[in-house]
């Protein structure tokens, strides 16, 4: 590769690192790193699905105990993705996916679209 062309992936890589939506984003995930209740609800969650997974492999999604664990896994994500600080990191992580895809748009369709059109 060229340099001119090294060089301007570096600046766009530095501008989306320094994009206040990305600054966000990563401010958000540390704040829920740090905070206890957060990892507990987390863990909490980590263990319903567990239980859901196992329930799953020894007796059925229509069993009793699938339902009642997977009742148990809805509760327990639910608590979590109510917490102040996820509901943060959420609204933090859907601006910066946009980002993305809007960045993923303007770089790749036109080769998408030239590949799908030469498939048909």
């Amino acid at each position: 590769m060229n340099k001119d062309l090294l060089d301007k992936i570096s600046d766009f890589k530095n501008l989306l690192d320094n994009d206040s939506r990305v600054l966000a984003l990563n401010e958000a995930e540390k704040a829920m790193e740090m905070d206890e209740e957060v990892m507990s609800l987390a863990y909490q969650k980590d263990l319903a699905e567990t239980a859901y997974s196992d329930a799953l492999r020894h007796h059925g999604e229509q069993s009793r105990e699938g339902k009642a664990t997977r009742k148990k896994l809805f509760e327990a994500k639910s608590k979590l993705d109510k917490h102040p600080l996820v509901r943060t990191y959420l609204e933090a992580y859907r601006g910066v996916r946009i980002l993305y895809e809007e960045i993923n748009e303007v770089l790749f369709a036109p080769f998408t679209e030239h590949f799908c059109e030469d498939r048909k």
